[in-house]
């Protein structure tokens, strides 16, 4: 549908992303790694036309043109079955550039699951670290 496609909304001077790839979980659907906005995109966000110039159609034609083709935009994931699995690629992303907790109690929570899955991870050969106690534990 229209909500699942990835463009810049126009508005004047003003160029405000739709990025429904950042939250496609919230709709059901697999949760893809999402793109990162060009920095040379970003470059209007938050104007408010009041200064410069008034030739939009010039000064925007990127915009216009990404959402003129906004067909090749859709953000196309199946359908979410079950639970994401801790090593999905979204996650471990999200466990590396996201602050993650609120709360000392959540932090807490949240490194005893990361331990746990360590073990599992270094027990099953999924990430053997090469050192000697990888075998006591095993």
């Amino acid at each position: 549908g229209q909500w699942c496609t990835r463009v810049p909304l126009i508005c004047f001077g003003t160029v405000e992303w739709h990025l429904p790839d950042r939250c496609l979980r919230q709709f059901g659907r697999e949760q893809c790694i999402p793109f990162e906005v060009p920095a040379s995109q970003r470059a209007f966000h938050g104007r408010d036309g009041r200064q410069g110039t008034r030739d939009w159609p010039t000064k925007l034609q990127e915009f216009i043109a990404i959402w003129e083709n906004r067909q090749l935009q859709d953000i196309v994931t199946p359908n979410q079955v079950g639970r994401m699995g801790y090593h999905d690629p979204y996650l471990d992303r999200y466990r590396q550039t996201s602050v993650r907790y609120m709360t000392p109690e959540g932090a807490a929570d949240g490194a005893l699951v990361d331990g746990v899955e360590r073990i599992k991870d270094i027990t099953t050969g999924r990430n053997d670290l090469g050192n000697e106690d990888v075998g006591y534990i095993r």
